[in-house]
């Protein structure tokens, strides 16, 4: 017979102290016997916590009580008693609550209380002693994490923070993390007041990760992918004017400009037609900055800085570097090179302070001593293989690149762009190859005699001289890739090296390969 869930019963107590009760009763067993069987017993009694499960509520209602197993409740009422368990999770929920939730649209039956029994018992199979009944009525115990709404919530949290910092990647990362956790409409199926209200809140939640998402992929130059996005959300939800307004202002930076006009006018005649409303502030306020930034780019698409005059040249270059508020992004062939040279007009200027700049020059660059004045000074220096070409952006609004004098009708000099998609083109490369590029640490080179490793600097080498790449080696040693990076490039500021091939060079002068092989 199926054993019957009474709410008037004690908590259950711990299997250990079922035993001793049991055993202690017992005059037939030996006290070796009993002591035995009470340790099996007590090993078997792992604590809750480190049985983990995992409990979805974005979508259809999901439990996983192990990485192998999903339990779904077929039946409504079953759903519903467990979506009102999640929605108090570690909380007492009365009878009276629950079955208000299971028959919240029909009379409540006389055999109400012993058919809400027959659920807990059916969900105790695969929750076990997390589903709790007492005097009180009935509670689920979760975990931390457990909760695919929780994780959500952690990972846009997170991604706030990365986002703040200036971190783009990071927080497109766990962006896209927390929107694969959806798996439909939350709490699919159920409408009683509770899930509906929960529900809303969570749809909210996605729509504002999914706007995050866009913005860190526009600062990212990845364009394309913020408009795609924002398309899905506005066909998804076409009354959200937020969303609409994210979607003129993605395609206006990607330089679609009449796209951008386009979509305003279909959002605003959607709102006439249906709502007799007009568009909010929000809406019409990316309208008068793309109608804006046509007018000012139909005047000035490019301004350009002539090289055979250097007093102006170097005033003009200066002035937009003085301009910026946020963010600049250098990429520079190295010190004193090309007609831009960012690099000595900074160290002669400065850094602004509350301003990002983040530098790439090649790995050839790397000991210069500005690029080292510039790391102490606070600035975010990355040495790659190549640098493809001069580039300095301002606040991603303005693009700074070399004009030679086929393209000007002057001696080469540079030329300032405006133009959102050649903006946007500008730091989509610039972001690139920064990923992959090798961070200059603030630290002067070690002397000769320096030549100390710890253990984990020796496994690296080890794994990079037999071939290993940054990603493999970073799987092995359990790290991340951008650890890695580091990692190689402290061992080069240590070496004075300027490439990986240096640095092999150097460390094999100084015996440290040879040590790894003996």
């Amino acid at each position: 017979m199926a054993p019957v869930v009474r709410t008037s019963s004690p908590a259950p107590r711990s299997c250990a102290a079922t035993a001793t009760c049991t055993f202690s009763s017992s005059s037939t067993i030996s006290t070796r016997a009993r002591a035995a069987v009470f340790a099996v017993i007590k090993s078997s009694c792992v604590p809750m916590e480190s049985k983990r499960m995992q409990f979805s509520v974005l979508g259809p209602l999901q439990v996983r009580p192990s990485r192998d197993t999903r339990v779904e409740p077929r039946a409504t009422k079953p759903g519903a008693l467990l979506a009102v368990l999640l929605l108090n999770a570690n909380a007492w929920v009365s009878v009276d609550q629950l079955i208000g939730a299971i028959w919240h649209e029909q009379a409540v039956p006389a055999s109400a209380v012993r058919n809400l029994r027959s659920y807990v018992w059916q969900l105790r199979r695969s929750l076990g002693e997390r589903l709790e009944g007492g005097p009180c009525g009935y509670r689920l115990r979760v975990c931390p994490g457990e909760r695919d709404s929780d994780q959500v919530e952690r990972l846009a949290e997170s991604a706030r923070s990365a986002m703040a910092a200036g971190e783009y990647e990071t927080a497109a990362e766990r962006l896209s993390g927390a929107l694969s956790l959806w798996r439909g409409e939350p709490f699919e199926g159920l409408v009683f007041e509770a899930a509906t209200a929960a529900a809303t809140r969570l749809n909210e939640l996605r729509r504002e990760v999914n706007h995050l998402l866009a913005d860190a992929c526009l600062e990212l130059g990845r364009t394309s992918e913020a408009t795609r996005l924002l398309r899905e959300l506005t066909e998804r939800e076409p009354w959200c004017e937020s969303s609409w307004a994210r979607l003129v202002l993605a395609l206006h930076q990607a330089g679609r400009t009449d796209e951008a006009l386009a979509a305003f006018e279909r959002i605003r005649k959607l709102l006439l037609d249906e709502l007799g409303v007009g568009p909010g502030p929000e809406l019409a306020a990316a309208q008068r900055k793309v109608l804006h930034g046509r007018k000012t780019m139909s005047t000035t698409k490019l301004s350009l800085v002539v090289g055979g005059r250097p007093a102006p040249a170097h005033a003009e270059i200066d002035t937009l570097l003085a301009s910026a508020r946020h963010e600049v992004l250098i990429m520079s062939d190295g010190p004193g090179s090309g007609p831009i040279d960012a690099l000595r007009r900074i160290a002669r200027t400065g850094l602004h302070p509350g301003v990002r700049y983040r530098v790439l020059c090649p790995d050839s660059a790397r000991l210069s001593s500005a690029l080292r004045t510039l790391s102490l000074a606070g600035a975010d220096v990355r040495t790659d293989a190549e640098v493809p070409m001069q580039a300095l952006v301002i606040d991603r609004g303005s693009a700074l690149l070399p004009a030679d004098r086929e393209s000007t009708g002057y001696q080469a000099g540079a030329a300032v762009f405006r133009l959102p998609g050649v903006v946007t083109a500008t730091v989509g490369l610039f972001e690139r190859i920064w990923q992959g590029a090798v961070p200059l640490l603030p630290s002067e080179p070690a002397e000769a005699g320096d030549g100390v490793l710890t253990r984990r600097e020796r496994d690296l080498l080890a794994l990079l001289c037999s071939g290993s790449t940054d990603e493999s080696a970073a799987a092995r040693l359990g790290i991340s890739v951008r650890t890695v990076r580091r990692m190689v490039a402290d061992i080069m500021n240590r070496l004075g090296a300027r490439s990986r091939f240096q640095a092999g060079v150097k460390a094999a002068d100084r015996g440290w390969l040879m040590d790894m092989a003996g």
